[in-house]
């Protein structure tokens, strides 16, 4: 059912007590015992049943349904989710009180018919008969008619005192035109083996035996006195298209952290106490806590005798301390981790039984006293007074400051307790005013919230002040529900992350940070803690007040200080096996116990490596509890990017938002002044290095672009990697500008480089850069390009200065140092002629008229295409390169996959045997100016492998498919098309890091040109191909979360009830898309294609694999085809359009010329790599090259695969293709 929601049924009561929940409960039993997945729900703010829920359900949680608190979307919005979470066949839903029964007298608000119209969903009524005869039916008729919105699916009958009684009121409710229409769905006798005790708060939690056999019982029960088949029938009226919300499925998430996946951060660890004394959770509240990037780690107060490791913050839920309060105080080891944990600024947030845990001492109301964790300045006393109903709460200043919450947000909760806070004599700390209503508690400074009780007279009840805030610890009564306050879980997680330890060995990432503190955020005016940052790396130089104090953590063993000097001393290094050019303070690191890591895999020069740090890590014991974040931008749009994510990890979100919108409006600028002047482009060069001479790539090239400039180097594009070039091709690319900004070097640095090693070079001084007066020759400053942070749009501004002198751009930093060549030619002391550049500073643009901008695409980060977005009419995109023409080889028998709003090539065969870029990307959802557009850009994306790995393997005709952030390639041929291969290789598109793939059980043999479809995002199946001698019709399915091979099908060349082994199709796979659970094409099936066999050569065939009826005979299914059915086809492609309809690409079939193209570049490709024979993939001929036939005549034989047609030639045929030229 992951497709749709299932049917759903409420089991409702007239009033409580009518055993309402026990009969729910056995029906969710007996429905799983069937087999079925029973999603269970719980209607209001109950915690106990549904743990009982969860028992009878197989462990499927169950959920609360709080109309009063949630409102009509947060109930259908959970409802939905959590069934298709669950993949459940149905879903019951248990009320709360009478049906009718909710917050007030006067609306349905809260109850059980409120969720029951809302999921349009039919209503079992259980009534409590032990004392009815003919009443029964008036009750009955009562209910049904009461609301006529509300769709009576039938009467259960609790307590019946034997078949007489029973008949008597079957008939009483059949003999009345009233109620006849009414089905008695079950008569239940009465029995004291299925009484369920009881407590203050509901049922006894189910964690004895006792319960067990209980729920058993009344399984068998209503298995043998309740209709199910009738019951479950009365379901399937009900229309599941009506009950989505207005919104889209999906988990709330605050407005600032809408740019940045919450799951690409680092994890934030949550323990969450879960014990038989802290219980009292609202399932939906650990999920929001997931959602907002919260990993769950469950801990017991009461067996645990510390905290688990590397926790980031605490949940301490509601339940039942005061009946384990000898155990809570014997542990005093857990209660002083916990102390500890909050004392050194953990984020503890605690709600009622939590409360009482963190209280000095609590009182049980019998004379015991039990001692607690001593956090709080108060105790906890039980009392015989109930506290009940729900709250509207506003946070406290305290409060909104700790979590960033807006003050007059109004959080929907409850409160159920029978504790309050008191002083060490039982005295209440709660002050009271004049009216009675609460002003304070005794020695609290700080509340939580301020609450008033939701009542249904039109009094306005005042508010009082409750809880507490102290420090990061935040503890109160109120139970707060998550999904109807959605600010909450990415408030907590925001905050536990403000918390945390950060070390910074990347400066881009400190100098990020520091702009992230520093932005003024006036909605809010809360401070940052930019004490969170305990270590640097020494090349971490900016800001300068973050840094300044700040332990280094990492040493350089490069000592040289000119480039000459430092290219030989790396060589010396790595020439002793020396892999780290940084030494990490271990010591150091293991003081300041980093949660995060900021690092580099870019440049092992440059910085300390995330492979390098890794090992340091595991050194100190630190590598379990410690992430890392790898900072590599290529771009100017990916330093925009990182902006937002490097403010997420540390819990700024929202000033990274203002910060990214601020960069983005200064690049608008500079973009709108060039347009308005339209100045002619100069080319220019940049480089890095004098010696070797390297020209600068990544995000530098994109910073000359949008400073106006054209690149003079046709091998340069925006995010291109740097490059070792010859002197010569400087002098071809005639620049007219040439930009010095040597790494590591100050603008005086890089101007005595440039005199050594540059202006001794042949054709230097005739470059069209030096033949100006002055000359166009700039050195710049190493950090005003070097670090792709926020400084790289004073850089942008800056050049676009230098660039255009006649127009004046708002430079904000001036402080910078670029100097310009002045002297005569060919002078011998050229360093001396360098002096500073006077740039015209236009007038500054304020944040007011910023604002009013329009934005370029440019300037702007890459759209997302919401699903419910129309697709455009279609378009042929042109595939193109950047400016400077990087392209992908002309490849072949490679796979094009999606991933991220980006096309993602794996390489295949590409004529250069030598070539090593083995993946490309082009980003789908902007043109190269940011624009929507049908030209792909490419580049190369390079990729690193784990240390040790000869990975990747040179591959083509495989099959590859994107799990998650994970690409996943197996099979194929090696790189000399000789050999298959069965090799499982992982690419980790996040970090760029291949590894190999271990597995268990016995994996697909070795083939080529196989297909691999990824299934319900769980298993990978592997169907046919071929190894240059038998082709296969085998499926072979690899488990992802146990990573183990298992054969689903065998291969069988004579089974007639399975496609015949074949190679060079297309599978895909095809999700339940039909409502008829009688319709086979309702399942989950991968969907086979055409591809070739041994006997009948190209097919059209198309079928269809169940692989839940792996190993019976109907687990494949032959579809007849209507329509105009494809003709005959191999190595073609075909994809999943809307979810409802395959479509098929065009390659080879049997007449089609056309194909003649892919034997052209198989025949190139051959001839490149200087085959005088090879074999076709696609047909396993043998084709005599161009070479060969050089060598002697053509047989003249007419051979069936000729190369001078390359097509499966009839015998008879004597004219060739004449237009193919090879």
């Amino acid at each position: 059912m992951a497709g749709q929601l299932p049917h759903v049924l409420v089991i409702s009561g007239v009033s409580s007590g009518v055993g309402k929940t026990s009969i729910a409960i056995g029906i969710m039993a007996s429905l799983t015992h069937r087999g079925m997945r029973v999603q269970p729900f719980k209607v209001g703010p109950d915690f106990l049943d549904p743990m009982h829920h969860t028992l009878a359900c197989g462990g499927i949680p169950s959920v609360n349904l709080d109309g009063a608190m949630m409102g009509r979307d947060g109930v259908l919005e959970s409802f939905s989710r959590n069934c298709r979470a669950s993949e459940a066949d149905i879903a019951i839903v248990e009320g709360c009180m009478g049906l009718f029964d909710g917050r007030d007298g006067h609306s349905d608000c809260g109850s059980t018919a409120e969720i029951a119209k809302w999921l349009h969903a039919p209503v079992v009524l259980v009534v409590d008969a032990w004392c009815l005869g003919r009443t029964a039916a008036a009750i009955v008729h009562g209910y049904a008619s009461f609301d006529p919105d509300i769709r009576l699916a039938g009467v259960i009958l609790n307590k019946i005192g034997g078949e007489s009684h029973a008949q008597w009121l079957r008939d009483a409710i059949s003999s009345s035109v009233l109620t006849k229409g009414v089905l008695v769905l079950g008569c239940l006798p009465k029995s004291v083996a299925v009484v369920m005790p009881e407590r203050h708060l509901g049922l006894h939690l189910p964690s004895s035996e006792t319960h067990t056999t209980i729920q058993h019982h009344i399984r068998l029960l209503i298995d043998a006195h309740v209709d199910l088949d009738t019951l479950v029938s009365r379901t399937e009226d009900a229309d599941s298209a009506v009950r989505a919300p207005t919104s889209a499925l999906s988990l709330p998430v605050l407005p600032d952290t809408l740019n940045c996946d919450m799951s690409r951060l680092p994890p934030v660890r949550f323990g969450v106490a879960k014990d038989d004394a802290f219980c009292f959770y609202y399932h939906d509240n650990l999920r929001h806590l997931e959602a907002a990037g919260a990993t769950i780690v469950f801990f017991s107060p009461l067996h645990d005798t510390t905290l688990p490791s590397g926790l980031h913050g605490i949940y301490l839920g509601g339940g039942y301390p005061e009946l384990h309060g000898s155990i809570l105080e014997a542990n005093k080891s857990m209660r002083a981790s916990v102390h500890a944990f909050a004392s050194g600024g953990g984020l503890v947030y605690a709600e009622c039984g939590g409360l009482m845990y963190l209280a000095n001492t609590l009182h049980d109301g019998h004379g015991g006293s039990f001692a607690m964790a001593g956090l709080l300045p108060f105790d906890v006393t039980m009392t015989p007074r109930m506290v009940m109903g729900y709250i509207n709460a506003s946070p406290s200043p305290a409060l909104a400051s700790l979590l960033r919450l807006p003050i007059n947000l109004v959080l929907k909760c409850q409160q159920f307790h029978f504790s309050e806070a008191t002083n060490d004599v039982g005295k209440p700390v709660e002050q009271l005013g004049p009216t009675g209503v609460g002003i304070g508690w005794t020695g609290v400074a700080h509340p939580a919230f301020h609450t008033t009780i939701v009542r249904s007279s039109s009094h306005t009840p005042q508010s009082s002040p409750e809880g507490i805030v102290q420090a990061s610890t935040i503890a109160t009564y109120c139970h707060v529900h998550f999904g109807a306050t959605p600010e909450m879980a990415p408030a907590l997680v925001a905050a536990a992350r403000r918390h945390m330890r950060y070390v910074s060995l990347e400066a881009t990432a400190t100098e990020t940070l520091g702009a992230t503190w520093t932005t003024k955020d006036d909605e809010d005016g809360y401070t940052t803690n930019p004490s969170v940052l305990r270590g640097i790396s020494e090349f971490c130089t900016s800001p300068a007040w973050l840094v300044r104090s700040l332990p280094k953590l990492t040493l350089s063993l490069i000592t040289a200080t000119t480039s000459q000097e430092i290219e030989r001393q790396v060589q010396e290094l790595h020439a002793t096996g020396l892999r780290d050019l940084h030494a990490i303070d271990t010591v150091s690191l293991q003081m300041s116990k980093p949660d995060v890591v900021f690092t580099q895999e870019a440049c092992d020069r440059c910085a300390v490596t995330d492979s390098a740090l890794l090992r340091a890590l595991d050194a100190v014991g630190l590598a379990d509890v410690t992430s890392t974040v790898l900072c590599r931008p290529l771009t100017v749009n990916d330093m925009l990017s990182q902006v937002l994510r490097l403010a997420a990890v540390v819990g700024e979100s929202r000033r990274g938002c203002i910060l990214h919108a601020a960069l983005t409006r200064r690049l608008q600028v500079v973009r709108d002044l060039i347009d308005a002047e339209n100045p002619t482009k100069p080319r220019v060069l940049g480089l890095e290095s004098a010696f070797p001479l390297v020209v600068s790539g990544q995000w530098l090239p994109d910073m000359r672009l949008r400073a106006g400039g054209v690149e003079a180097l046709n091998e340069s594009y925006p995010g291109c990697p740097p490059r070792r070039l010859q002197w010569d091709e400087i002098v071809a690319a005639s620049p007219e500008v040439l930009v010095v900004a040597c790494c590591g070097k100050s603008a005086t640095g890089s101007a005595k480089e440039v005199e050594e090693h540059l202006a001794i070079l042949p054709g230097f001084w005739d470059l069209p850069a030096m033949q100006t007066s002055p000359p166009r020759l700039y050195v710049v400053d190493h950090d005003l390009s070097s670090r792709p942070g926020p400084q790289l749009v004073d850089g942008i501004e800056i050049l676009a200065a230098l660039l255009h002198p006649t127009i004046e751009f708002p430079c904000q930093s001036l402080h910078k140092v670029v100097l310009q060549f002045v002297g005569p030619q060919r002078c011998l002391n050229m360093a001396e002629y360098f002096v500073p550049v006077n740039i015209k500073v236009g007038t500054k643009i304020d944040a007011t008229q910023l604002e009013t901008l329009e934005p370029s695409p440019i300037a702007t980060s890459p759209r997302t295409l919401s699903p419910i977005q129309s697709l455009p009419a279609p378009t042929i995109a042109t595939s193109q390169a950047p400016p400077s023409g990087a392209f992908p080889l002309a490849v072949s028998a490679h796979v094009l996959l999606s991933w991220n709003h980006k096309l993602l090539l794996l390489s295949g065969d590409t004529s250069p045997l030598d070539d090593a870029t083995n993946l490309w990307e082009a980003d789908v959802s902007l043109a190269n100016d940011g624009a929507p557009s049908s030209l792909l850009v490419w580049r190369p994306a390079p990729c690193t492998a784990v240390y040790g790995e000869a990975v990747p393997t040179r591959r083509s005709n495989h099959a590859a498919v994107v799990w998650g952030d994970i690409l996943v390639a197996f099979g194929g041929w090696d790189a000399c098309g000789l050999h298959p291969l069965a090799d499982l290789e992982l690419l980790d598109l996040t970090t760029r890091c291949w590894t190999h793939g271990s597995t268990v059980g016995r994996p697909p043999s070795p083939r080529g040109n196989p297909s691999m479809v990824l299934a319900s995002n769980r298993v990978l199946l592997v169907f046919g191909g071929w190894n240059g001698r038998d082709r296969f019709n085998d499926v072979v399915q690899l488990d992802l979360t146990s990573w183990s091979w298992s054969t689903l099908s065998a291969h069988d060349e004579l089974h007639p009830a399975s496609p015949s082994p074949r190679t060079d199709h297309t599978a895909i796979w095809w999700p339940s898309h039909s409502k008829n659970e009688h319709d086979r094409s309702g399942d989950d099936i991968m969907v086979v294609f055409g591809g070739s066999d041994k006997h009948q050569g190209p097919l059209n065939d198309v079928w269809a694999y169940d692989p839940s009826r792996a190993g019976t005979v109907d687990a494949w299914e032959q579809w007849i085809c209507t329509g105009e059915v494809p003709p005959p086809r191999t190595s073609h492609a075909a994809i999943l359009a809307d979810s409802h309809e395959i479509e098929d690409m065009d390659d080879e079939d049997d007449n089609d010329d056309l194909a003649s193209e892919r034997y052209r570049l198989l025949h190139r490709v051959a001839c490149a790599r200087g085959y005088r024979q090879y074999v076709d993939p696609g047909s396993g001929y043998t084709v005599f090259t161009a070479l060969y036939l050089k060598d002697r005549a053509c047989c003249g034989y007419k051979c069936r695969h000729c190369p001078w047609g390359h097509k499966n030639v009839k015998k008879g045929v004597k004219n060739p293709n004449p237009n193919l030229e090879w």
